[in-house]
């Protein structure tokens, strides 16, 4: 499935609007101003691992995962490289390896904060989606992962796996550029539904 200008525009601005929601939470959260980079939006086919990989890399990510399921249904990521998300972790808490009394003590605290970080960003989007769609989803409780993408879509499930939307970010924090990125993965019914529903706005 491909998306026209119009149609890539609207998923463009949707889902900048919840980023800088999520950018004003976060903001607040931290006491910093955080901005976010107007996003960059792919649509690849979920069995395509290799256009997967030249978009996002064969690396391992930092990933919160969240499953919705209501007008259509799919699997949302929030990513962080690794370089990124310890950059993150360092802004927000203050926390670095060498400096928070254990390696155990570092990683528990990095996967507490990116899952925050990381369910702040995909409330946002799909909440910007649904807002403006006129639309009602419901979520499964979010959870932590560090692996690459190509696994990460194959655990969202073989009935989700024909459409990844990569909505690519960048956050500024006190002047520190992290990467992020935003994964909706949705079967074809699904994706038609929400094409349908941008179309309706648009009319």
């Amino acid at each position: 499935m491909n998306l026209n200008k119009n149609e890539l525009d609207a998923l463009r601005e949707l889902v900048n609007i919840g980023v800088g929601k999520a950018a004003g939470i976060l903001s607040e959260m931290t006491g910093s101003k955080i901005d976010l980079s107007i996003p960059v939006i792919h649509l690849i086919s979920g069995d395509q691992y290799q256009e997967i990989e030249a978009v996002l890399g064969g690396e391992r990510y930092s990933a919160v995962r969240l499953g919705f399921e209501g007008a259509f249904t799919g699997t949302a990521f929030s990513i962080f490289p690794a370089k990124s998300a310890d950059i993150l972790i360092a802004a927000i808490t203050g926390d670095e390896p060498d400096h928070c009394g254990s390696l155990t003590h570092f990683h528990s605290i990095h996967a507490e904060t990116l899952m925050e970080v990381g369910n702040i960003l995909i409330n946002g989007v799909m909440g910007s989606i649904t807002n403006i769609l006129g639309t009602r989803l419901i979520y499964t409780l979010p959870s932590y992962s560090e692996q690459a993408v190509a696994r990460l879509i194959e655990e969202a499930g073989s009935d989700q796996r024909e459409n990844v939307i990569v909505a690519q970010t960048r956050m500024f924090i006190q002047n520190l550029n992290i990467e992020g990125k935003i994964l909706l993965i949705m079967g074809g019914e699904s994706l038609d539904i929400l094409i349908k529903k941008i179309q309706e706005i648009q009319d």
